[in-house]
């Protein structure tokens, strides 16, 4: 017998996982040295970018995985 998920999981995994992978991926991309890069004492301008580029990756990486999971999921169906 097999469950069939319904597409609530899916929006409620979503939301926990983007918050939790975007947290991962900024932690990662703080062993990042980009003082080289930008002017002295610009680290508030470093954490922003870092930060918004953290959200973008988190997004796409907990969407691609979720896809993929409902997509097994509708094989089910």
């Amino acid at each position: 017998m097999l469950l069939v998920i319904p597409n609530s999981v899916f929006v409620i995994s979503k939301i926990i996982m983007f918050f939790v992978a975007t947290v991962f991926i900024f932690r990662a991309m703080q062993a990042l040295d980009m003082e080289k890069i930008f002017k002295k004492n610009s680290s508030d301008q470093i954490r922003f970018l870092y930060m918004i580029v953290a959200i973008i990756l988190g997004y796409l990486f907990v969407d691609a995985i979720i896809s993929i999971l409902e997509s097994v999921n509708n094989l089910f169906v």
